[in-house]
């Protein structure tokens, strides 16, 4: 009994560390929500659909913020700026791949 109880615990554990990306901070569980983002939205309404972001990155030389997301389409990450102007709307989504997975 006590064999069955740890092989559960370890299966738990195992579920929770694979899914724990996509409860982070500035994780897009769903990267189809990507493209209800557009130009001339407001960070307040971008916030709504993605959440919060993982971090911002001031680009005062350009006169944005980047909102820093991250997402997965299968095996592969991307990085996600949403660029934000001194006028508090979008105006551009920058998807850079960070990491290719491996091929079936």
């Amino acid at each position: 009994m006590k064999t069955a109880n740890r092989l559960i615990a370890a299966l738990a554990a195992v579920v929770l560390l694979a899914s724990a990306p996509a409860f982070a901070r500035g994780f897009i569980v769903n990267p189809d929500l990507l493209d209800r983002i557009k130009p001339g939205m407001t960070a307040q309404e971008v916030e709504q659909i993605l959440g919060p972001p993982r971090s911002r990155s001031d680009f005062s030389r350009l006169g944005v913020v980047s909102m820093d997301y991250e997402t997965r389409i299968w095996t592969d990450t991307y990085d996600i700026g949403v660029m934000i102007g001194k006028d508090g709307v979008v105006r551009e989504v920058q998807r850079i791949m960070r990491y290719r997975g491996a091929s079936m």
